[in-house]
């Protein structure tokens, strides 16, 4: 970590100059890592309930498949956040790194369950409808803060503090983004920087978790998305943040006040992928993305245009980022996979050691192309729409796995995609006809 750096002119070629640099390149690339790569990441998207029950039927196939409890790092934001802080729950019982592989005991209690029951619930329209209450009046991020209560509320463990949450399995990496400097803000458990943890980012600095600040804050934060949820706000001068680099020319006041008002949006604005943070020293790297699927689009209102360009912005960001990891990938730089909600199902294995090549094992590509549709919300869903996106999930992570790397298989299991009673195309397509469409005031 790099020491606290004072505000001033830098001149080129001084040691500051030097470690500005070096943080420059940290925002872009990710930090160097101190020798060779090592561990599997597995990245968890944005993209509220839908995001999180696709990754649900993912993360569910990974375990049978012995990787889950193998991983070194998981990293999420927004609706990844929620499944990533669900395998947190320190009563699963993980299996041992450096012995035989195994399943993570306790996926359904602690994880399909919960899940499951969370996004069941409307969350979004109470917490909403908190800003209008005489108590959230002079509360800027009043609904922000109603979410994170919700989400304790349904999940209880969620109020434990971040710092005290003392288990087993990899470390967690839950990201916001902090509005002030446009980067990514992180909140890692103790997991990851021993005994408390560690919050910040490298332009504000680095600090253990407070006293106080809860799981579920961790998870509003990254799925506090603009403009229905305000930022959550920190007071960064009682965080003792240390490490941060700012702009050389920086006024200090203009520093002073980011710090004194930290402001934390939606992970998914910065990197909705979530990759940023094991890109550069992880051996391998698994992306699950229930993002929205980038769809062509006539030209518009001046006011349509303007926020069709800030989509492809962000779209373009994340394109990039999964060229970069497959580029990787081919050089043999990385192992890895990456699927997504509009991923076929097809594997292609040996004759004789599993389905035959090209066989279709989950959903056809037109009713692939329904679900890409369901709306990305924090509002209830509907038992059938989280079965559905549950197993194809589990579909589309096993056959980009098998395909592109088997190697990561510890343990040979059985397909058995979750929830038979919705395997059927044409049941399916009746069940989401309407599941693509946001109401104002929510489904419950």
């Amino acid at each position: 970590m790099l020491p606290h750096q004072p505000h001033g002119p830098v001149t080129p070629g001084d040691p500051q100059s030097a470690q500005m640099a070096a943080a420059r390149a940290t925002a872009h690339h990710g930090p160097q890592a101190p020798g060779a790569r090592s561990g599997t990441a597995l990245c968890l998207s944005g993209g509220g309930f839908r995001a999180a029950l696709f990754h649900l039927g993912a993360t569910r196939r990974l375990n049978e498949l012995g990787i889950l409890g193998r991983l070194r790092t998981i990293s999420a934001v927004s609706g990844g956040a929620i499944v990533a802080n669900l395998l947190a729950d320190p009563r699963l019982e993980w299996p041992d790194p450096l012995g035989d592989p195994a399943p993570v005991v306790g996926f359904e209690e602690c994880v399909a369950e919960p899940l499951r029951r969370l996004t069941g619930r409307n969350v979004r329209t109470p917490a909403l409808l908190s800003r209008i209450r005489p108590s959230g009046w002079n509360r800027p991020d009043a609904s922000v803060e109603s979410l994170a209560e919700q989400l304790a509320v349904i999940v209880p463990w969620w109020s434990s503090d971040l710092r005290y949450n003392d288990r087993r399995g990899p470390v967690i990496l839950t990201s916001a983004t902090e509005i002030g400097y446009g980067v990514s803000w992180v909140f890692a458990d103790s997991r990851s920087v021993a005994p408390r943890g560690r919050i910040g980012d490298h332009r504000l600095g680095y600090a253990a978790p407070p006293p106080g600040l809860r799981i579920a804050d961790a998870v509003a934060a990254s799925c506090a998305y603009p403009p229905f949820f305000p930022p959550m706000e920190l007071d960064g001068r009682t965080l003792a943040l240390r490490g941060g680099v700012p702009d050389a020319s920086e006024d200090p006041r203009v520093s002073d006040g980011l710090l004194e008002r930290i402001q934390l949006a939606d992970g998914g604005i910065y990197d909705n992928l979530g990759v940023e943070p094991v890109w550069s020293d992880h051996a391998a790297v698994l992306v699950s993305d229930g993002g929205a699927v980038f769809r062509s689009q006539p030209a518009g209102s001046v006011v349509g245009r303007l926020l069709r360009t800030l989509s492809i912005a962000g779209s373009g960001q994340q394109t990039t980022r999964l060229r970069w990891l497959r580029a990787s990938f081919s050089a043999g730089l990385l192992q890895g996979a990456t699927w997504s909600l509009e991923s076929t199902n097809t594997v292609s294995r040996v004759p004789g050691h599993g389905p035959l090549p090209g066989e279709l094992r989950g959903y056809p590509a037109e009713l692939v192309d329904q679900i890409n549709q369901v709306r990305t919300d924090l509002d209830a869903f509907r038992p059938a729409e989280q079965h559905i996106l549950e197993r194809h999930g589990y579909a589309v992570a096993d056959a980009r796995v098998q395909r592109h790397s088997p190697e990561l298989v510890a343990l040979a299991a059985d397909f058995t995609p979750p929830h038979p009673e919705v395997a059927d195309p044409v049941t399916v397509r009746h069940l989401l006809r309407h599941s693509g469409q946001l109401r104002a005031l929510g489904r419950r």
